[in-house]
């Protein structure tokens, strides 16, 4: 309750403030407020179909919903965007403007502005057949330069053209939903609507340019690449192909595989036909010893030899075809079978050669020797036949050896180029995948960009919004309240200004016994001594509490600073005491005493530097006036064998640290000496919080003062 009884004596102070300044601040804006355009607002909403799109599959695409707006909110808000609209919105008004007529580009007024504002090499571009001219000539003309005036138009805070004009476009999701609302308000109707459509219109074709460029980079890139990689394939490809006819190469792994084959078939037959030759060579050994001189003879047989020799080149012959042509050849090769005949017939010969040679019957062991001499040309056949064989076998051997030598490499080579031509396929391989799914997000950001349609168009408005200047008058009223409050409430928390007395008692920590008007208030001064009477009433009527009957009562008067009006008050207290019958007796500083004697300075009691006349009688009341504290010294003594001790203060004196610093131990000496507070020279309100409403009793003056203390529902009657 403390608090709002201190907001309503607060707002009552400072009614005149907040009365008079309200409504010089509230007249200030009705005034200038008169002046104010009228205001268009053109809305219109895009459908973006972000939530809902699907892929040229039909499945729904997956998609940062909220960037994608938030894209398109700022490709709408962007600086290239603003300026193409403010490039298109000069041409179309300068096109389609009249100067005398409204219409539904521009109203005439501010086509006669932009009149004035073109220069005469701008309206030279002006094609009035032709908007789309026009834009193009302006586009030429434009250039970053500050004398350029398209340039400057749109740079410049001027109206309806420059990016601070129409930046103010409020472009904004509306809730969840796929739909984006735009909002311009300006002071042409026309203006309004065209820069909307314009604005739309520049907004779709930025989105899709900016989709459609990062996709068609892609495909680009992906383009460049897949030829690239196509490129290093063939000539991988060619690369193997040339090696494999350079080293005669078809089916690298068959060709290895039937050479392996070769190799171990013709190692088979050699060890055979090795082991065959041996087995012959030692027949023929053994047979030679047992036969001797009958084998010399043989031996020396010249038809032996030629046909031995015959024999021996026959199989040769038939050795080398025998490997070089396939077992499915051998029956229909008439070579073959010739030189197989012709051996036969070599071998017959030779074993008919015995027939004719029968020197000896028998060995000397009496052993038949024809037998053997059958077998020793059967072995010697078979050892030169193996010969022959074993030459052309060691021939294909090395023939073998050397391809062995030769398609070893060959097969690291292969394998490398092969390798190689795989990376380069995965690559082309890639890249095409690249390229196609490059192509098909073009196709989706297609299906999707075609949803961003206008599904409310902006329509030309034909009623303004109203000025608003009830709402600037509104807000200046309550501002300017607020204003004034705020201020006086900061004064009122910060400042240090005794004032009242609640501040008073905070400040000095002294209880306050009562305040005076003093002579300052202009507006009652016809009321200012009966005030002033009133205010020392009730101040004596509270000092009557500590006099007493049978001796003189010492009161104080003390002062922190000079010329606080403890003289001009001690008058009013002599006045008022004279009515009730008392005997006062002022005793003032340096006319009943000096403080600059030792007298006073050691003074333990009042007679110590003041006596009274023995003329005079003995007063009631004797009221000392010391002089400031802050300049003499007190006799602390004689203050505390006092009765009462009363401190005068200025109401709009500043309490200060140093006040602080005298007042302490002034309190500490007195002990329980009573000392109190005395506001003087305070305003009327805090006066009467002690001594009730003052004169002139009017009634606005005393309903305010009810107000002022919560007395709502309080009457000013007398019972009965």
């Amino acid at each position: 309750m403390d608090i709002i009884q201190f907001l309503s004596q607060f707002f009552y102070r400072i009614r005149y403030w907040l009365l008079w300044g309200s409504l010089i601040v509230t007249g200030l804006v009705i005034y200038f407020t008169q002046f104010l355009p009228f205001n268009y607002t053109v809305n219109s909403s895009l459908y973006a179909g972000v939530t809902n799109s699907t892929t040229i599959d039909g499945n729904a695409t997956i998609v940062s919903i909220n960037s994608t707006f938030d894209n398109l909110i700022h490709i709408a808000k962007s600086k290239g965007t603003l300026e193409s609209v403010s490039l298109r919105l000069l041409a179309t008004n300068l096109v389609y403007g009249d100067e005398w007529k409204d219409n539904m580009y521009i109203q005439a007024n501010h086509y006669r502005q932009l009149m004035q504002m073109v220069p005469k090499e701008v309206l030279a571009l002006v094609d009035r057949s032709s908007l789309d001219k026009t834009i193009e000539n302006l586009k030429k003309y434009r250039k970053e330069d500050s004398n350029n005036f398209v340039y400057s138009l749109y740079s410049r805070p001027y109206p309806f053209y420059s990016f601070q004009a129409l930046s103010t476009i409020v472009v904004k999701r509306l809730g969840t939903s796929d739909l984006i609302d735009i909002t311009y308000t300006s002071s042409d109707p026309g203006i309004t609507q065209n820069t909307i459509k314009i604005l739309e219109d520049e907004l779709i074709k930025a989105y899709e340019i900016l989709r459609f460029s990062a996709t068609n980079n892609v495909i680009a890139y992906f383009e460049e690449q897949v030829r690239i990689a196509k490129k290093k394939l063939t000539e991988e490809e060619d690369d193997l192909m040339h090696y494999n006819i350079d080293k005669g190469v078809i089916n690298y792994e068959e060709q290895t595989k039937a050479l392996a084959n070769m190799k171990y078939s013709t190692d088979d037959r050699y060890t055979n036909v090795l082991r065959e030759h041996e087995s012959a060579k030692a027949l023929l050994k053994e047979l030679e010893e047992k036969m001797e001189i009958r084998a010399k003879l043989i031996r020396t047989n010249s038809n032996l030899l030629q046909e031995l020799a015959k024999v021996s080149s026959l199989n040769e012959k038939i050795m080398e075809q025998e490997i070089f042509i396939s077992d499915k050849e051998h029956v229909n090769n008439a070579d073959l079978q010739k030189n197989k005949e012709e051996l036969r017939k070599a071998e017959e010969k030779i074993s008919h050669l015995s027939d004719n040679l029968d020197e000896y019957g028998f060995s000397k062991e009496g052993v038949g020797i024809n037998d053997m001499v059958v077998q020793w040309l059967n072995a010697l056949v078979t050892e030169a036949r193996t010969k022959a064989e074993l030459k052309v076998m060691d021939k294909r051997l090395e023939e073998i050896r050397d391809d062995y030598r030769e398609k070893s490499p060959v097969g690291t080579q292969v394998n490398r180029k092969e390798r190689a031509i795989g990376i380069a396929e995965d690559t082309y391989r890639e890249q095409l995948r690249g390229l196609s799914d490059a192509h098909l997000k073009l196709q989706n950001i297609k299906m999707s960009t075609a949803n961003l349609q206008i599904i409310a168009p902006p329509e030309f408005p034909l009623t303004d919004n109203g000025r608003r200047r009830m709402l600037y008058i509104i807000a200046a009223f309550v501002g300017s309240l607020i204003f004034i409050t705020g201020y006086f409430l900061i004064i009122e928390l910060l400042d240090r200004t005794l004032r009242d007395a609640d501040r008073s008692h905070r400040l000095t920590g002294l209880p306050v016994l009562a305040a005076f008007n003093g002579i300052s208030n202009l507006k009652y001064r016809g009321f200012l001594k009966a005030c002033n009477r009133l205010a020392a009433s009730y101040c004596c009527r509270q000092l009557n509490n500590y006099l007493h009957p049978n001796h003189p009562t010492v009161i104080n008067l003390l002062s922190m600073e000079p010329r606080e009006g403890k003289t001009f008050l001690s008058k009013y207290f002599l006045n008022y005491w004279k009515t009730e019958g008392l005997k006062v007796r002022i005793v003032q500083y340096g006319v009943d005493f000096e403080t600059n004697t030792k007298q006073y300075v050691q003074a333990q009691q009042l007679s110590d530097f003041w006596q009274k006349n023995e003329a005079e009688e003995t007063p009631n009341i004797i009221l000392i006036e010391y002089p400031a504290i802050c300049s003499a010294t007190l006799p602390m003594p004689v203050l505390q064998k006092s009765d009462f001790n009363l401190l005068v203060a200025n109401a709009c004196r500043l309490w200060g640290k140093d006040d602080d610093t005298r007042l302490k131990p002034l309190k500490e000496g007195l002990g329980d000496t009573p000392l109190f507070l005395y506001l003087n020279n305070a305003d009327r309100e805090v006066v009467e919080s002690f001594t009730g409403e003052l004169p002139p009793h009017t009634p606005v003056h005393s309903f305010f003062s009810r107000l002022a203390q919560l007395g709502l529902t309080s009457k000013k009657a007398a019972v009965k």
